[in-house]
């Protein structure tokens, strides 16, 4: 059975209680399965907030029991599954405080966890925010890190001479970038940071760290593309190779 991860919990047993009779010897225990899986899905916030509402509306536990098909003990465990669901971002930051200069190469390289990104042009808010977004969604779908601006392909510093108001504009593009990615985070959760260059005057490298998701969905930016890290690498996801990696994910 494939559970939608959109369903509120009142329509995920409304449909999986039409598939798997409740009270059955065996179909009982697969219909609590299932249930636990959306909240896999959805994650231990939202699972945590749909079960309250749904408690609240049917007016207490008991009459939620009669609804639902499930004895008081049974959602007393669903709770407390749901309870022991990991926290949905976990912050990845390095340990060391970063040390840039201009010109020499850098003490971190590009893995699972860190992309350089060099900046042409003389719009660097415009080059962020034509790609913030996918690797954003590529850290998420992975196991978080950070993307660095102003880092050559071969760690070679190369900072981004940036006044006040650029920075500003900066921010501005990479938030905005993010309030488009599905299903919405919280911005508050991606940490921009600013680090000064030495040797290069109002010289900086642009980090952007993104946490790490612990929840089997996938994230998208606002086009529906997916993107995963694969050797250090960004790779886009589509057709077959979305359909595997989501399986994947979900065993």
């Amino acid at each position: 059975m494939i559970i939608n991860k959109n369903w509120d919990l009142d329509v995920a047993f409304e449909v999986i209680n039409d598939r798997y009779y409740p009270g059955g010897l065996q179909s009982g225990p697969q219909r609590n399965r299932q249930i636990e899986t959306w909240g896999q899905l959805v994650g231990k916030t939202k699972a945590l907030e749909q079960l309250d509402l749904l408690i609240e509306s049917c007016g207490s536990i008991n009459k939620m029991s009669q609804s639902i098909r499930m004895n008081s003990g049974s959602i007393k465990k669903l709770r407390a599954f749901f309870e022991s669901l990991p926290d949905e971002l976990e912050m990845v930051e390095d340990s060391v405080q970063h040390r840039f200069i201009e010109g020499e190469v850098c003490s971190l390289e590009e893995d699972l966890t860190h992309e350089f990104k060099e900046v042409k042009g003389n719009n660097p808010a415009k080059s962020i925010q034509n790609l913030v977004d996918e690797y954003v969604v590529a850290f998420l779908n992975g196991s978080g890190g950070s993307i660095f601006w102003g880092i050559c392909d071969d760690g070679r510093v190369k900072s981004l001479p940036l006044s006040i108001a650029q920075k500003d504009e900066i921010n501005k593009v990479v938030n905005a970038k993010i309030g488009t990615i599905e299903p919405a985070i919280d911005p508050t959760k991606i940490n921009v940071k600013f680090h000064s260059v030495i040797n290069a005057e109002k010289g900086y490298v642009l980090e952007v760290n993104v946490p790490k998701s612990n929840t089997i969905g996938l994230f998208f930016n606002s086009s529906g593309d997916t993107w995963v890290r694969v050797n250090g690498c960004k790779q886009k996801l589509k057709g077959l190779a979305l359909q595997d990696y989501i399986l994947d994910r979900m065993q």
